[in-house]
C-alpha cells in the first residue's frame, strides 16, 4: 500500500480524498489508474505485490502503449519473500515487465537508490514506471556516496565500486542482490568493478559515452547476479560472461534460507568469476 499522508480517503462523501482503497483488485486498480491518467489532471500510482503484476498486465501494457505516466509501486520483488511460498515469489516477473516496450522498471538496492527511483518515476511523463521494491532487510550501502546512489538510479546504472588497479572483472547487479556483488568484489581483488543497474531502460537511454564509461567494451570478463531469470542480463555480460540467477521457482522457508538454497549469494559470484 502506498498512502499519501494527510491526503484523506476518496469516498462518495469525501470526493476530495487523494487515496483510493482498491482492495485486492489488482487489475481493477491498474485500469482505474489508466482512467485517472487519461483524464490528465492527476498523477496516479498504485501498489501491490510484484508477483500480482500478472493480474495487472493488460492494464499496464495499455498504459505503456498509450504513454500514460502511471507509477506502480510493487513490493516483495523476489524469492526473499520466503514464508509466503513460491506462489508469491516472483522469478520471471521483473524481467517480463522489462521486456514490455515503453515502461521503465527500476529495482533499487537501498533507501538512497529508492529515493532516486521515486524522483525518476515522477520526472517521467512519456510512459509508466514500475518500482520493484524488496520486502527483506537490506544493508544501507554507505560505502557508496549518497548522491552517487541517487543520481545513479536516475541514470539507470552507475559504478558502485571502482577498481583500484587495472580493470579485470565487472560484476553487475541490482536490488537486494547488489550487496552480494559488493561482498564478492572485496574477495576478488583490486581489479574488480561493481556496477549497479537498477533500471535497464534508463541506462540504455544514456549517451553512448556514459554507457562505455560504466561498462567498457574492452572488459569482457563479466558476472551478473539477480534473484530472477537470467536471460535478459546477457545483453550486458555478453557471451563470455556468466549470470547467477534462477531457473526454477522459489521455496517456502525463511527468505535468507531460500536465497541460500537457490544459490543467490556472494560465494556463487566468486566461483563464477574465478571460472572465467
Amino acid at each position: 500500500m502506498n498512502y499519501i499522508k494527510d491526503g484523506g480517503d476518496f469516498t462518495r462523501d469525501t470526493p476530495g480524498g487523494r487515496n483510493i482503497r482498491f482492495g485486492i483488485r489488482e487489475h481493477g486498480m491498474c485500469a482505474i489508474l489508466n482512467g485517472i491518467s487519461y483524464h490528465g489532471l492527476f498523477r496516479a500510482s498504485g501498489a501491490t505485490f510484484m508477483v500480482f503484476t500478472d493480474y495487472c498486465r493488460a492494464a499496464i501494457r495499455l498504459a505503456a502503449l498509450a504513454k500514460l505516466p502511471n507509477i506502480y509501486i510493487f513490493t516483495h520483488d523476489s524469492i526473499g519473500v520466503g514464508e509466503d511460498g513460491p506462489t508469491h515469489e516472483p522469478v520471471e516477473t521483473v524481467s517480463s515487465v522489462r521486456l514490455m516496450p515503453n515502461i521503465d522498471v527500476i529495482r533499487p538496492a537501498d533507501p538512497e537508490e529508492t529515493a532516486g527511483a521515486f524522483v525518476a518515476a515522477m520526472q517521467r511523463v512519456e510512459g509508466p514506471t514500475l518500482l520493484a521494491l524488496t520486502r527483506q532487510t537490506v544493508p544501507i550501502l554507505n560505502d557508496i556516496d549518497v548522491n552517487l546512489r541517487r543520481e545513479g538510479a536516475l541514470r539507470g546504472g552507475y559504478i558502485a565500486k571502482k577498481e583500484k588497479g587495472k580493470l579485470d572483472l565487472i560484476i553487475m547487479s541490482c536490488g537486494s542482490e547488489l550487496q552480494h556483488a559488493l561482498a564478492a568484489a572485496k574477495e576478488l581483488g583490486d581489479g574488480v568493478r561493481v556496477v549497479s543497474l537498477p533500471c535497464f531502460e534508463r541506462f540504455d537511454r544514456q549517451p553512448s559515452e556514459y554507457r562505455e564509461e560504466v561498462l567498457p567494451d574492452e572488459c569482457r570478463k563479466r558476472v551478473a547476479i539477480e534473484a530472477g531469470v537470467t536471460e535478459i542480463w546477457y545483453q550486458y555480460v555478453g557471451l563470455d560472461g556468466k549470470v547467477i540467477g534462477l531457473h526454477q521457482f522459489g521455496l517456502s522457508a525463511p527468505g535468507a534460507e531460500v536465497m541460500k538454497e537457490r544459490g543467490i549469494d556472494a560465494q556463487h559470484v566468486i566461483d563464477a568469476a574465478k571460472s572465467l
